[in-house]
């Protein structure tokens, strides 16, 4: 798609040079119009933000968070990129998600390098919050992301980390310490700052972050999908994203094969008291759950 984008913008000059020995050769005779003619048609040569909205269909970006599937959906760009004609990229950097104005920059810098260099459709991953390339004047491309229930993401995550994180109060619940008042809940555990972005607002759980997320997946994520309906998810990624996720039910099935089944862990009391506690996360889940079955 960039190589055929270069040929055509390289082949302009050429054509105007063409186009000024034609009128060279004509001299001084007049140009007849006939009245009975149609007016030419208008160029169909294409504006440059349409050209960028071409280009942004050809570049995916996947901010995974953790424990929540991303792994899935990177090691299944990984496997079709050959398929599929796309070149997967994982950025480094992972460990910091919410980024300065200046790494912000950079990153995107960074995106549009590899663009250029690359010059092939591509997709990308990294664990951070949302980055709005229109913010420093580039064409966003098309995000992707999948969610987990929020009892679950946050049980799973406090036993994947192996470790007490301190002052974190769905730590505590999920260990079941018997003392958990005065503490709060850490923001990184949290769902909604990925589709939010990085301003300070987005770290509290309130209506305005919530607000936020809703309103940059309705503008940059052509699909969100949800862990708990994986076999949609991926339907949906197909449909809507054909270029890259061609073929993906299929792959995943081969794959589903050979996977263990984990148990579920039944913490009763304790997810009565997630529920309680993450009720804005819950409202974007089940928000961003009757978006994905719309779709499908």
């Amino acid at each position: 798609m960039f190589r055929k984008l270069r040929q055509q913008w390289l082949c302009l000059p050429i054509l105007g040079f063409f186009m000024c020995g034609s009128l060279l050769l004509m001299g001084d005779e007049p140009v007849v119009v006939r009245p009975t003619e149609a007016a030419p048609p208008r160029s169909a040569t294409k504006s440059l933000d349409e050209v960028m909205d071409e280009m942004n269909k050809f570049v995916l970006l996947l901010n995974q968070i953790p424990n929540c599937g991303g792994e899935i959906l990177v090691f299944l760009l990984q496997k079709m990129q050959g398929m599929n004609n796309y070149r997967h990229v994982r950025l480094k950097g992972g460990g910091g998600r919410r980024l300065t104005r200046g790494q912000q920059e950079q990153f995107v810098d960074e995106i549009y390098r590899v663009m250029r260099e690359e010059a092939v459709p591509l997709s990308f991953d990294r664990q951070l919050f949302f980055v709005n390339f229109t913010t420093y004047d580039k064409q966003s491309p098309s995000y992707i992301n999948i969610i987990r229930e929020p009892a679950d993401k946050a049980i799973s995550r406090s036993f994947y980390t192996n470790k007490n994180t301190e002052g974190d109060l769905i730590d505590c619940l999920v260990r079941r310490k018997s003392d958990c008042q005065g503490r709060k809940v850490n923001p990184y555990q949290l769902t909604i700052p990925y589709f939010c972005g990085h301003d300070p607002k987005c770290m509290l759980d309130n209506q305005w972050a919530l607000q936020t997320a809703k309103s940059n997946v309705e503008k940059y994520y052509p699909v969100v999908g949800v862990l708990e309906e994986l076999n949609a998810t991926l339907g949906v990624l197909e449909s809507e994203l054909p270029y890259f996720f061609k073929g993906v039910q299929g792959v995943y099935k081969i794959i589903n094969r050979f996977n263990r089944k984990k148990s579920a862990q039944q913490l009763t009391k304790t997810r009565k008291q997630l529920h309680r506690i993450l009720a804005t996360e819950y409202d974007f889940y089940y928000w961003v759950k009757r978006r994905l079955l719309k779709l499908k």
